[in-house]
């Protein structure tokens, strides 16, 4: 069993085409990385934009009392 590639520069090299093989893989990985980075940004501004729409409802929803006391109204008397 032989060896493909006898040392490191060959194995880089790649019988010339390892310009455009290894170029490939960088632009994979950092194309990879921007969407991983774009994710993580939008669902940090997501949550927070949920949080301030949260804020905002519950400040324009009265608040109701937990208990209701039955008093007759003026006119049902």
């Amino acid at each position: 069993m032989q060896p493909y590639f006898y040392s490191v520069s060959e194995f880089i090299a790649m019988g010339k085409h390892g310009v455009f093989v290894w170029s490939c893989w960088a632009i994979t990985i950092g194309v990879m990385l921007v969407f991983i980075i774009y994710s993580r940004r939008q669902r940090q501004a997501l949550i927070k934009q949920l949080t301030i729409q949260q804020a905002r409802q519950a400040q324009r929803t009265p608040k109701v009392s937990a208990t209701v006391t039955n008093t007759p109204l003026e006119s049902d008397r």
